[in-house]
């Protein structure tokens, strides 16, 4: 075990004045180090230099013998998950193959619909403890309609939902994009909870469908199903745009062979102030299933969060701290705006910063709990302690 004691707000420790024990020596007055002071593994005491914070797998840190009189608690702590709305286009060339061409007898599971709605259900089940996932299809009434409420809306654990409602959709109908992002976004502003918000929009092409195009269910007019649409495609950049100012900042996949669109999906991602960087596109590129599914996770590993809510943590402690599990035990991770953790908005959550973002990101950090006690008394971070 290691143990730390964290007085006030304050990150880094006060130098003890008393004596504090190491193993095999002390630390005197004014925290220089006595002999055999080191940091201790399996379990030895530790001795942190002037009584600084450090971390060890089973071992202690900071000052021992304070004065006290009241023992540590802990809990387990949670990064807040995301809220992501994907935003699926069901257009009629979904059912075409990653090359945007029609198979005699159909695609079936070579079309960019089964390729794209079979990434999603794997990585939305394999997530969905992690991210609130919702989906709402576009068109959603066979031809330019694309402001009906989603099929599922962003909540827990809803990787059934999702793969149910797939399950009940094919492919049909033009491609609203604008209509699609908008609504999207207006249901996102309804959500009540404080999780931060994205909308994934995922498509094969352009834009179609400008104003006065919705309400038409049949004899859809030619200028309704045109593309290339400059106008449209601008006005579905903006929509992306109106979205982003309004807090939601939006992801864009291309599926299949979207040569012709490049230009546009581009200027979207833009627009949605989540570009994909160190690649040929600004958009996620996703022309094969493979690279769909990857283009899914890294969304993922870009949207998961380092915001960890202190929900279930009483508050008005001052001496806490913060560990994690790794493969290597469990160790402290340390107060550092830069690689540690720090405070957020009026204490009630705390953030992840640098390094200790990452890890949490990579699963490298798992099991995160929050230590609380009284001040002046050592907390033992791993330990299992009598009450």
């Amino acid at each position: 075990m290691f143990s730390v004691s964290v007085f006030g707000c304050v990150f880094t420790p006060p130098v003890p004045t008393g004596e504090v024990s190491g193993a095999g020596g002390t630390i005197g007055s004014g925290g220089h180090p006595g002999s055999g002071g080191s940091l201790g593994q399996g379990g030895s005491p530790v001795t942190g230099l002037g009584g600084s914070s450090s971390s060890g797998s089973g071992g202690d840190v900071g000052m021992t013998g304070a004065a006290g009189g009241c023992g540590q608690s802990n809990v387990a702590i949670m990064a807040i998950p995301p809220d992501i709305l994907i935003v699926q286009d069901k257009s009629g060339s979904m059912d075409n193959n990653d090359s945007d061409s029609s198979c005699k007898g159909g695609c079936g599971s070579m079309s960019k619909w089964s390729q794209v709605t079979a990434a999603l259900n794997t990585v939305v089940s394999s997530t969905q403890s992690s991210i609130n996932w919702g989906l709402k299809f576009f068109s959603d009434n066979g031809a330019c309609g694309a402001t009906a409420a989603p099929v599922v809306g962003v909540g827990t654990m809803t990787a059934g939902a999702i793969s149910t409602a797939i399950g009940k959709t094919s492919p049909g109908g033009n491609t609203p994009t604008r209509d699609a992002v908008t609504s999207g976004a207006s249901y996102l502003s309804t959500l009540t909870d404080t999780n931060p918000k994205y909308l994934l929009l995922a498509t094969d092409g352009l834009p179609n469908c400008p104003v006065g195009c919705a309400s038409m269910t049949s004899n859809v007019s030619s200028s309704c199903t045109m593309t290339d649409n400059p106008s449209e495609d601008t006005a579905a950049e903006n929509a992306i745009a109106a979205a982003l100012q309004m807090g939601f900042k939006t992801y864009v996949i291309g599926i299949g062979n979207v040569t012709t669109a490049q230009n546009t999906l581009n200027a979207m991602a833009m627009a949605g102030g989540a570009p994909q960087t160190g690649a040929a596109t600004s958009y996620y590129a996703a022309t094969d299933p493979t690279a769909l599914e990857n283009a899914l996770n890294a969304i993922v590993g870009a949207v998961a969060s380092c915001n960890i809510s202190l929900a279930g943590a009483p508050s008005g402690f001052t001496n806490v701290a913060v560990s994690a599990d790794t493969t290597g035990g469990t160790v402290e991770i340390p107060p550092d705006a830069t690689n540690g953790w720090s405070y957020g908005p009026n204490n009630q959550s705390i953030v992840l910063n640098g390094t200790s973002c990452s890890s949490l990101k990579s699963g490298a950090y798992s099991n995160l709990q929050f230590y609380y006690a009284c001040a002046g008394t050592t907390i033992h971070i791993g330990a299992v302690l009598p009450r």
